[in-house]
Formats: structure tokens, sequence, C-alpha cells
């Protein structure tokens, strides 16, 4: 991650898979929200919180695959 100044967090195939099924979950509980339901605000705070997440896990799966291949294997 630029962020981290190039400094590397090992981790284990699990905790990739855990935070990876993490924000999958968050994701979708995101994209059910009936965004009429909700104020502007709340809605383009939705909003933006999905394409955050919809980022970072493409960065973590890609991370991932680099690292031990296919997330489905």
């Amino acid at each position: 991650m630029a962020k981290l100044g190039g400094l590397s967090i090992p981790m284990i195939m699990g905790d990739w898979r855990l935070i990876i099924e993490a924000l999958e979950e968050k994701h979708a509980k995101n994209i059910a929200i009936d965004l009429e339901s909700v104020s502007e605000d709340e809605a383009a705070d939705i909003c933006e919180d999905i394409d955050k997440i919809e980022g970072l896990l493409s960065y973590l799966k890609q991370e991932y695959e680099n690292e031990f291949g296919s997330p489905t294997a």
C-alpha cells in the first residue's frame, strides 16, 4: 500500500481471506440499502463507502492473487 511507505505487513492466507470476506459483507450491506429511504447526505456517504470498499477489495484481491494464487482456489 502506498500509504504505508513501502512497509510490508506479513499476513497469512487466512488473514487475507477474513479481511476480504468482511469487506465483501460490508459491501453487500451497503448495496442492499435503498438510497431513496435515506437522506441525501446519508446516501452520499453510503455511495462514497461503496466506492472506497470496491477499490480496496480490488486491491486486496489482486495482492492476494499475487501472493497465493486465485482467491477461489
